[in-house]
């Protein structure tokens, strides 16, 4: 099994397959999908030195122990829509993001980040970044769609929501906060919401989309901070 390889700390080669929303992963969806999204969100990396057969694909393996501990803790947790808690809470975060209400999904966010996440994951922004992503990638739909690290005006945005039926969209910015002091974390979702703006994240969107909403997101151990513009 591949992903029992990497978790053995070898590498496999995927094909990178290129989407503009991130799919529901299931059972069914190929590796070479689920393999290009980690590779997105920081928790595989490429393997210096191996060239791969192709050049659309890529050499991968999990960059160091502590994520490989967390990918064996995970795996069967994430990214699972049999999951019912976990997919129920995803709905719940992405509707309350669209719908610009930044308490509600600040209290639904800690909620998951109080049952599923370990002290020990939190040391890497990826990790965040990749718990959300995953978390919001499943409630995608043919009018939902949720993009990650994508180019976004003179930058690139974490995430953004789209909903294309009502013209509404979201985007979010992660940062990791050195404490969980009300203080410091404000300041870090200030800094956050800077950015979007400083590198105009919603240049496109405004195109297309009638409302915006736009979030700083501060993450410390199993907590964060949310506040929306």
């Amino acid at each position: 099994m591949r992903i029992q390889n990497l978790l053995d700390g070898k590498s496999e080669e995927i094909t990178l397959r290129e989407f503009t929303s991130y799919p529901q992963i299931t059972a069914k969806s190929s590796f070479d999908l689920f393999g290009t999204l980690m590779l997105h969100t920081g928790y595989f990396t490429v393997v210096k030195g191996e060239v791969p057969k192709a050049a659309n694909r890529a050499v991968i393996k999990i960059p160091n122990r502590e994520i490989q501990q967390c990918f064996i803790e995970k795996a069967g947790e994430i990214f699972n829509q049999d999951n019912e808690e976990w997919y129920s809470q995803g709905l719940d975060l992405r509707d309350s993001l669209l719908e610009g209400d930044a308490a509600k999904a600040e209290t639904t966010a800690k909620k998951m980040l109080e049952l599923f996440v370990s002290v020990r994951d939190s040391a890497y922004e990826s990790f965040y970044h990749g718990f959300l992503a995953g978390v919001l990638g499943m409630t995608g739909n043919s009018d939902i769609s949720i993009l990650s690290n994508r180019e976004s005006g003179d930058g690139f945005s974490d995430v953004i929501i789209k909903n294309k039926a009502a013209r509404i969209a979201a985007v979010l910015e992660f940062k990791k906060s050195g404490s969980d002091e009300p203080d410091a974390m404000d300041s870090i979702c200030s800094r956050a919401l800077r950015q979007i703006e400083e590198q105009a994240y919603d240049r496109e969107l405004k195109k297309a989309y009638r409302v915006i909403h736009k979030y700083g997101i501060a993450f410390y151990n199993k907590t964060c901070r949310i506040i929306g513009a």
